[in-house]
């Protein structure tokens, strides 16, 4: 299968610090509460990638339920992160501008054999793209 190239194009709104991504046909608020100088307009950039975490790990588990024999009724990622503000505020030079910590739990409702749901869930924590990409992989700004 050829290599597949994902983009987004972003632009700020003029209206705080809302911007507008777009992705293909479709457009996405990303925004931020008020509190951080936002209009809370739509999700901040880290709760779009703790959701996409969660996105990727729901659509994995039910794309390789069938090759595990795992029935599913159900599927529910919860996905949580520590981010402390002074580091991307630069308060503290010794904090992170980052996640310090994500956390994920996989709930399965289903009624096959728990060592399969197990397997299903350790297959999708291998084959997961944006695990994988939360693992470190190079970001770099493409400049003209």
């Amino acid at each position: 299968m050829p290599k597949l190239t994902f983009q987004s194009d972003v632009s700020w709104s003029g209206e705080g610090v809302r911007s507008i991504a777009q992705i293909g046909d479709r457009q996405v608020v990303i925004d931020e509460p008020k509190s951080l100088g936002g209009t809370d307009q739509g999700p901040n950039p880290v709760e779009y990638l703790l959701a996409a975490l969660g996105g990727c790990i729901s659509i994995l588990v039910s794309m390789f339920a069938d090759r595990h024999k795992v029935e599913l009724k159900g599927v529910k990622v919860h996905v949580e992160g520590d981010l402390d503000p002074d580091g991307f505020m630069e308060k503290n030079p010794d904090v992170r501008p980052g996640f310090q910590e994500i956390r994920y739990r996989i709930e399965i409702d289903s009624p096959s054999p728990a060592e399969r749901i197990q397997a299903l869930i350790e297959h999708v924590e291998r084959v997961c793209p944006v695990k994988d990409t939360l693992t470190g992989v190079p970001t770099v700004s493409l400049r003209d």
